[in-house]
């Protein structure tokens, strides 16, 4: 038995990494997937092509998470296609680390605030008014709220706000036997800034002391988590903040 057979799941930037692993997964287990994405269409249309092998349904929908006239269509279109939505997976977002406090520019701290803060929760805000009850809405933030650290500044404040709606929705929603959680991937291999490591890379050579498992997270670790989250064993889960980081404090 597939458990999320007859859902239909809304993922943001699920063209690659985080966002696709978790696309495929829910797939897997039976559901509909809207793949969203904002520029790459033959990355989403590669997402698509995979998702339809597990004989569910897919649906690729451009939409600029940092402009909420995008996001309300992207529901909206969502809705019309598939009919309703069960699971809102917050994931589309930026990262700039390695840039000093002193040293940000405006331009980009509106890049990253207009997508990772602004951005989530307005797509939070869609999900509370679009998803059907009982639903599950998670969002994809990050282990450095928990851990400051030089060069973060930008990443790890534009992803803190959002943890705050996380935990008013929960409240707000739960009447409706909607969840709302979070989860907080340490630096992960194959996603966003560590898509591509090399064997000579600086966080290599922190392996060893940083992560007591000896390796950095991957886009299946973070899809373990969603599954949970998705499904009816978190169903009295709400409000909170996993963080999926193998023993490392972020």
């Amino acid at each position: 038995m597939k458990p999320l057979i007859n859902k239909v799941a809304l993922i943001t930037g699920a063209s690659r990494g985080i966002g696709k692993a978790i696309a495929l997964r829910y797939a897997r287990l039976g559901a509909d997937v809207i793949v969203n994405y904002n520029s790459n269409s033959a990355a989403a249309e590669a997402v698509v092509k995979e998702i339809e092998t597990y004989h569910v349904k897919a649906v690729p929908i451009k939409a600029d998470v940092s402009k909420p006239g995008d996001i309300n269509e992207l529901f909206e279109l969502a809705i019309a296609t598939l009919g309703k939505i069960d699971i809102v997976v917050v994931n589309a977002g930026l990262e700039l680390v390695d840039v000093a406090a002193v040293a940000f520019s405006e331009l980009q701290f509106d890049n990253l605030f207009n997508t990772n803060t602004k951005g989530a929760f307005f797509t939070m805000q869609a999900a509370a008014k679009y998803i059907a009850a009982n639903g599950r809405i998670i969002y994809i933030g990050s282990s450095t709220t928990g851990l400051p650290n030089t060069g973060y500044a930008l990443h790890g404040g534009s992803k803190m706000a959002p943890l705050y709606l996380v935990q008013v929705l929960a409240k707000e929603l739960g009447k409706k036997g909607i969840t709302v959680n979070a989860i907080l991937p340490t630096a992960t291999e194959g996603a966003g800034i560590h898509t591509t490591v090399e064997a000579d890379a600086p966080i290599r050579k922190m392996i060893p002391e940083f992560y007591p498992m000896g390796r950095m997270g991957t886009p299946e670790d973070v899809a373990n988590v969603a599954e949970f989250f998705a499904g009816e064993l978190s169903s009295f889960v709400s409000g909170q903040q996993l963080l999926v980081s193998g023993g490392a404090m972020a």
